[in-house]
């Protein structure tokens, strides 16, 4: 079995989600990454804030970053997810040293 790393998820929901929708959306990567062996570390939503250029024609995003300890096998199933997930404009996953 691999060995834990820690690493840092910077995501953009879309702005134009209903409430429920937008937390779902934050949650469900949270729950991604618990349900496969990791740990959440620190959840920090930075709210909604102008993106420096447009995205799917959106001047404006809703930013999250999260913190966790996973397996590198771990990491790319979340990345998939990632990207098929109409909701996330962007992301970017960082190994922490």
């Amino acid at each position: 079995m691999a060995q834990n790393r820690s690493y840092e998820l910077l995501y953009i929901v879309r702005p134009d989600l209903p409430k429920d929708a937008l937390e779902e959306a934050i949650t469900k990567f949270q729950r991604e990454v618990n349900e496969g062996g990791g740990q959440v570390l620190k959840l920090d939503e930075w709210g909604l804030r102008t993106l420096a250029y447009e995205i799917k024609h959106l001047d404006k995003g809703y930013y999250v970053l999260m913190e966790f300890q996973g397996t590198p096998d771990q990491v790319r199933k979340l990345e998939e997810r990632l990207k098929l997930d109409e909701n996330i404009l962007r992301y970017q996953i960082v190994r922490q040293q």
